[in-house]
């Protein structure tokens, strides 16, 4: 017997971290700082990405991307960052004809770096502090320009 309060939900609301096909995007997160490293992680979690590792720099990332770049959808990364930062990833990552969206969540930084970034082929750049809804809608944008584009199989 249902109870008065057992409402059917007539909208789900799917889950932001789903490719069209209901598989889960595949995800690496790169930030130095180990609190902030652990939010990103969660927030994304939350709304069922993958998250396939997180590393405290550029270096770390890029040498799990080398051997798992067939399974990445996206990488988030901090700009500032010791032994390889941010910008030195995506360049990196460019020169392996990488097909990851690069998603930076960092602190404010010259307007020429972030156009540098964007040229380079970054897909966004998101200023800290950490918020979960502007990550959250940041990312799906990034990733549903991706699966938009002609030849990705959505048309």
């Amino acid at each position: 017997m249902k109870s008065s309060h057992d409402f059917p939900n007539l909208n789900p609301k799917r889950a932001d971290g789903l490719k069209p096909s209901g598989r889960p995007y595949q995800v690496i997160v790169v930030e130095d700082k180990d609190f902030q490293r652990k939010q990103i992680v969660q927030i994304l979690e939350s709304e069922g990405y993958k998250i396939m590792d997180s590393f405290a720099n550029g270096k770390a990332a890029l040498d799990f991307y080398d051997r798992n770049k067939a399974d990445v959808d996206l990488i988030t990364t901090n700009l500032d960052m010791p032994i390889m930062d941010g910008y030195a990833l995506l360049f990196e990552l460019q020169q392996r004809n990488n097909k990851a969206k690069v998603v930076f969540i960092s602190d404010e930084t010259t307007k020429g770096v972030v156009e540098d970034l964007l040229k380079m082929g970054a897909s966004d750049f998101i200023l800290k502090p950490i918020q979960r809804g502007r990550i959250l809608e940041r990312v799906k944008l990034a990733l549903r320009r991706a699966d938009q584009k002609p030849g990705n199989g959505v048309e």
